[in-house]
């Protein structure tokens, strides 16, 4: 045991001599404290961030969307509210193909549903990872 604090030991000072650390006077103790200091300033009155392409973009696309809704609204409403008979032809569906669709549709949902959920998680973290 005492082998191994005298190699310690050696290896200590061996380290100490090679590594030379300036001393550090009181200029270095007035530059670190202006700039907390500037910090401080520049936190205390933030700046108004420019808005990106991608915000303007989403911006309109979001007030092109609600223009949509509003007018169907209206439209879908002035007709309910007039009395006016709406008729759509319906396409004719063969019997049975809506639960077949239904039945084949299920696994590969239900698949990319838990792969989706799986994802935020820590397994799906460590897998994303080693993988992708």
């Amino acid at each position: 045991m005492n082998h191994q604090h005298e190699i310690e030991a050696r290896l200590e000072r061996s380290l100490r001599s090679q590594v030379r650390v300036p001393k550090l006077d009181g200029r270095f103790d007035a530059g670190v404290w202006a700039r907390i200091e500037s910090a401080k300033a520049s936190a205390a009155a933030p700046a108004m961030p420019a808005k990106s392409a991608a915000s303007r973009w989403l911006f309109a696309i979001n007030l092109a969307g609600a223009l949509v809704a509003v007018a169907l609204v209206i439209m879908f409403g002035s007709q309910a509210f007039s009395g006016a008979e709406v008729n759509v032809p319906l396409p004719q569906v063969p019997q049975g193909f809506v639960e077949r669709a239904v039945m084949a549709m299920i696994w590969p949902v239900t698949i990319v549903a838990l792969a989706f959920g799986l994802n935020f998680t820590s397994v799906g973290r460590r897998l994303r990872a080693e993988f992708f």
